[in-house]
């Protein structure tokens, strides 16, 4: 029986109008995916009002721009809709430490629990398979022939993470032993931290997001 056989989880992403919510940056459209059973099983998105302007730079990398967002709702009513979606489900992440700190940000505005959920990365679970270097989001979308969809848009990129846990959680239990999810997430965030911190000691003036 697969560690997924009657689990239930939700994979997640934002856009934003920046890298970092410590300077004020704030989501600008989020989705989930849910994952039922080993396969996805619905799906939901929405535009956020960041309440700021978005940056040229930020638009030319998602595509949202001012105009998209102007009708959106608030940061507030999109973050009590999405943490009712999260209730305490184990929530899938392609390099959850970008996310989680916008996400932390969005519940606060709506005044909403924290989450204190189970993660999965699975930029760790990519890394742990295959090393650090080329383990992007839309790196391994080619790499493993997953189905195509927008890139850095929110839900097309929910929908290849989804796509993804479910590719390397088999690996990851046919290969490594993986006996239960509680030890996916687990493993999944180890190597993030530490091939984070390699990388980091490596090339301290750049970034990955993969």
């Amino acid at each position: 029986m697969s560690i997924l056989t009657g689990a239930t989880l939700l994979a997640v992403d934002t856009e934003t109008t920046g890298f970092d919510v410590g300077r004020g940056e704030r989501i600008v459209e989020v989705a989930c995916v849910k994952i039922v059973d080993g396969q996805l099983a619905g799906e939901w998105s929405s535009f956020v009002h960041p309440g700021k302007p978005i940056p040229e730079d930020a638009t030319k990398i998602h595509g949202i721009s001012d105009a998209m967002v102007a009708d959106a709702p608030p940061l507030a009513e999109v973050g009590r809709a999405l943490r009712e979606a999260c209730a305490d489900l184990p929530l899938v992440f392609h390099n959850a430490p970008f996310d989680l700190p916008f996400l932390a940000a969005l519940f606060s505005e709506a005044g909403v629990p924290p989450l204190l959920n189970p993660i999965v990365d699975t930029l760790g679970l990519a890394r742990g398979l295959s090393g650090t270097g080329s383990n992007s989001l839309g790196a391994l979308a080619v790499r493993l022939k997953l189905p195509a969809e927008s890139a850095h848009r929110a839900l097309g990129d929910t929908r290849t993470t989804a796509r993804l846990f479910l590719r390397l959680a088999q690996h990851w239990e046919a290969e490594r032993g993986i006996r239960s999810l509680a030890e996916l997430a687990a493993v999944s965030q180890d190597v993030v931290r530490t091939t984070g911190r390699a990388e980091r000691a490596v090339a301290p003036d750049t970034g990955d997001g993969g």
